[in-house]
């Protein structure tokens, strides 16, 4: 016997004859369907051969716009900076870059310097 829900009393009463029951419900087999055939329409597309030139460029990321060539400057950079001299990289880009690299030794230990005298004073009690 199956049950329903009264709208009006909202209590459950039983079901009447013409209402079925939803379970169990017979299995239906599947009819067995093939995939539909894929269809190209060449007359509209291009070969690869077409649509890629001979020297391949590289892609920005996220576009279709190829990178814009390198200049020369940024190339006779590119030469010295890569050139076996022994010669570190910070020092490669010229006698500018020796001076930074100079300047920077010399804040470096004059802040080492200065940390240390702050512990010293905050370490060691002072006289009075």
């Amino acid at each position: 016997m199956y049950h329903q829900l009264n709208k009006v009393t909202g209590r459950l009463v039983a079901a009447s004859n013409l209402q079925a029951p939803l379970f169990p419900v017979a299995p239906i087999a599947l009819q067995r369907v093939d995939p539909p055939a894929i269809q190209y329409n060449t007359a509209q597309m291009s070969t690869v051969s077409e649509a890629c030139s001979t020297a391949p460029r590289r892609m920005i990321p996220g576009t279709n716009e190829a990178y814009s060539p390198l200049s020369p400057k940024i190339r006779e950079r590119q030469e010295r900076f890569q050139k076996e001299d022994d010669t570190p990289v910070f020092l490669k880009g010229g006698p500018f870059d020796g001076i930074l690299y100079r300047l920077t030794l010399i804040l470096c230990v004059a802040g080492i310097i200065g940390v240390g005298h702050t512990v010293y004073i905050h370490a060691v009690p002072q006289n009075k």
